[in-house]
């Protein structure tokens, strides 16, 4: 049960009757022996402490509780019985960590998004909403128990002597046998602890140096020393193993590997019937539309896209936002900002639900929308590859020859192929992550892109001036990519290599999906962002990861670019997110940079005005 409830114990009861059968574990309690320790703890009646990553978890109201372990920062290993299957549970389940007295503040809560059983173990793991970033996980065994070996078991569930006693309990328990997929436990020699309702999907663990490694976690008790404990209960215990599917649990928590297309595939175009959605969008339309299945995107197993999303045929300033079909839209969040009379594109990476379906909402005005997937990620473990951030590193700038071909501009209708490996990127990547800018433009275009064997496809949509976003760069066996200019005005193209995507699956980070949330914007503040200034951006992510963001200036008073970097990190010297004039009401750009120091990230405005910044997240890849 939940040790944070204060009902009465008699309803208490049986809501625990109903639910968890007394040796199947839904709802553990860690129990001292038969009546003989105090409430406060099992053996000898010592607290828990010391063990921040212990979780306690709690499925709806009065329904179950269990325990469990932060093995990652936005994952918690667990029975399976905790749940009645696999994705998100059906009832609001929360997670707290940190928290060893369930009575008072602390630690760290956050709500079960998703579940992922193990196929064949009493094993689940949970995703939380939301990375932990100030405790740390316990790492998984590498080598199974022996017989004899004592292992530290914990849970937050019921006692010898109390229904709910509020808090994490420890116990001493000794490997009697190690199965394929489980290990037995009995209290070890002269104590009596055991484990019962309220502690399923607790940790057994083995102190390594200064810490510990998670063995197990606790599948089923004989309840024996519990409260109200069952005629026959006797005191062992089964462990759902973990050191043999260490690979099992990498892959599912490492996110989705990218799989760059060889050509975007165009899954709405309101011009026509792509989409099946044609006609201008009034302002507050909201258009959905199927991506898996189309267009190379497999039809299932996919987790995010990486979006290329247009606005064409403007009659107003005004924003798109791309969100789940499904999902409540973030009101606050916006994929693209244009302006009235503007051709406009940007990049986005956009959790993809069980539907396989997107929406998109038009802020205000009139306008035919156009969206192409670049790129599709997965969780299969079987394709794509994983991405490594560089350090920001201009691959190319046709104004000064950097990457071949010249110090001349690329004329309308013409094309530059440049190399990109051997540097920073290195050979065997199959796709590069870059800041593209098109600058010195004066008529509207857009640059496709495609390696060898691809075909031509637009990346970024550009107005007159500089246009700038980050895009992702499929790259042929040899390294290379051509790109080509598709408008009546020549232009000069520069690019930032920011990171890349490995060749293969099992190397490089998998990315975190989440629910796209605004981190900052400074138009709350009392003034906007100084000429060359600089502003520290708490992203929620641990030190390490690589955020997922759209840059957004708003009311700047000049041209400008921004510098973006992780705080306690060397400042770049290129630029990431390029903007226009103030004749623009906003410009938006994606970009992933590396996270720093307390999670933060550093932005600096390069320009003679002022700019006010705002900052959504939208993904996340774990560090190394």
């Amino acid at each position: 049960m939940d040790t944070t409830m204060t009902a009465a114990r008699g309803r208490a009861r049986r809501a625990v009757r109903r639910l968890v059968p007394a040796a199947a574990l839904a709802g553990l309690t860690l129990a001292a022996g038969v009546g003989s320790a105090p409430a406060s703890g099992v053996t000898g009646g010592t607290p828990a402490e010391g063990y921040a990553f212990a979780a306690h978890i709690q499925a709806g109201d009065l329904l179950r509780g269990c325990s469990g372990a932060l093995i990652d920062p936005e994952w918690v290993a667990t029975s399976a019985a905790c749940f009645t299957g696999a994705g998100a549970p059906a009832e609001v389940t929360t997670v707290t960590v940190g928290r060893p007295d369930l009575s008072v503040s602390g630690g760290q809560q956050r709500r079960v998004v998703d579940v992922v059983p193990h196929p064949d173990r009493v094993l689940a793991l949970a995703k939380l909403s939301a990375p932990v970033i100030d405790i740390t996980p316990v790492p998984l065994a590498a080598v199974a128990p022996a017989a004899g070996e004592t292992l530290q078991v914990l849970g937050y569930g019921r006692t010898a002597t109390a229904w709910v006693p509020g808090r994490l309990h420890r116990g001493d328990l000794t490997v009697q046998a190690v199965g394929g997929a489980t290990i037995d436990l009995a209290p070890a020699a002269g104590t009596s602890a055991g484990i019962c309702k309220g502690d399923a999907g607790g940790p057994a663990l083995r102190p390594r140096g200064a810490g510990f490694e998670l063995v197990g976690v606790h599948a089923t008790s004989g309840q024996a020393g519990c409260l109200t404990a069952p005629d026959g209960a006797t005191a062992t215990a089964t462990e759902a193993r973990l050191d043999d599917i260490a690979g099992w649990v990498r892959q599912t928590v490492r996110g989705g590997t990218f799989v760059r297309l060889p050509t975007s595939a165009a899954v709405l175009d309101t011009r026509g019937s792509i989409g099946g959605a044609p006609g201008v969008k009034a302002a507050g339309a909201t258009t959905s539309f199927q991506v898996t299945g189309v267009g190379g995107v497999p039809a299932t197993g996919v987790t995010a896209v990486l979006l290329d999303i247009t606005a064409v045929t403007t009659t107003a300033g005004m924003y798109l936002t791309v969100f789940p079909e499904g999902t409540t839209r973030p009101a606050a969040l916006s994929t693209l900002n244009v302006s009235a009379n503007q051709v406009l594109s940007n990049s986005a990476v956009v959790t993809v639900p069980g539907s396989g379906r997107l929406s998109v909402y038009n802020s205000a005005g009139g306008v035919h929308i156009v969206v192409d997937v670049q790129g599709y990620y997965t969780r299969t473990g079987t394709s794509g590859g994983g991405y490594v951030p560089v350090t920001p590193t201009r691959v190319v700038d046709t104004r000064s020859g950097l990457g071949g071909g010249g110090t001349t501009t690329i004329p309308s209708g013409g094309s530059r192929t440049f190399p990109f490996t051997g540097g920073v990127i290195p050979a065997g990547a199959s796709a590069a992550f870059v800041d593209l800018i098109a600058t010195g433009a004066t008529a509207q275009g857009w640059i496709g892109t495609y390696a060898t064997g691809g075909a031509n496809r637009s990346v970024m949509d550009y107005v007159p001036g500089t246009t700038s976003h980050g895009v992702s760069v499929r790259l042929g066996t040899d390294g290379r990519a051509t790109f080509t200019n598709n408008s009546g005005s020549p232009i000069h193209l520069v690019m930032t290599a920011t990171g890349y995507f490995t060749g293969a699956p099992a190397t490089g980070a998998g990315l975190r999906t989440l629910a796209a949330r605004r981190l900052v914007d400074t138009r709350g503040n009392a003034a906007p962002i100084a000429a060359n200034g600089t502003v520290d951006i708490a992203t929620g992510l641990p030190p390490g990861a690589t955020a997922v963001v759209n840059f957004i200036v708003v009311d700047n008073t000049t041209a400008g670019y921004l510098r973006a970097w992780p705080v306690g990190g060397a400042e770049p010297a290129t630029s990431l997110s390029n903007y226009p004039p103030a004749a623009d009401v906003a410009r938006g750009g994606l970009a992933q940079v590396p996270v720093g120091t307390d999670g933060r990230i550093r932005v600096r405005n390069v320009s003679t005005g002022t700019t006010n910044l705002v900052v959504d997240l939208e993904a996340w890849y774990a560090g190394s």
